[in-house]
């Protein structure tokens, strides 16, 4: 198998897990875990940006991607309607202490991917 097949095999695989976290996060109990959700989603999507290759229109990738991209979209809509309806934070420590770590852990990772894709450029 090619490098660029694998390569796009595992960015398609990231993209549905992706895609798959977002639409999970609007049955989330409280905000701050639906934030994490959303922020776990935006850092999939950074990392096929930084990761995968994108071979143009012909390539049958660009069509997972915008697929995904799409159930990210509407994934938010869902947030966005489940909202108000949520509390802050949930009501059992033990989630709280899973919230906050999901949502700490998806930051930090956000932060670590988009630096990777910035400092290259910064060194030209």
């Amino acid at each position: 198998m090619s490098p660029e097949l694998v390569s796009a095999v595992i960015g398609a695989l990231i993209v549905a897990w992706g895609a798959f976290t977002a639409w999970r996060a609007p049955r989330a109990t409280s905000r701050i875990g639906l934030l994490s959700g959303m922020v776990t989603a935006v850092v999939f999507v950074l990392l096929i940006r930084l990761i995968t290759p994108f071979g143009g229109w012909e390539s049958w990738f660009i069509y997972v991607w915008l697929t995904g991209m799409l159930v990210i979209v509407v994934s938010v809509f869902r947030a966005a309607l489940v909202w108000a309806d949520l509390p802050w934070r949930s009501d059992d420590p033990k989630a709280r202490r899973n919230e906050a770590s999901g949502l700490g852990f998806s930051a930090l990772l956000a932060l670590l991917i988009a630096g990777a894709l910035v400092l290259p450029g910064l060194f030209l």
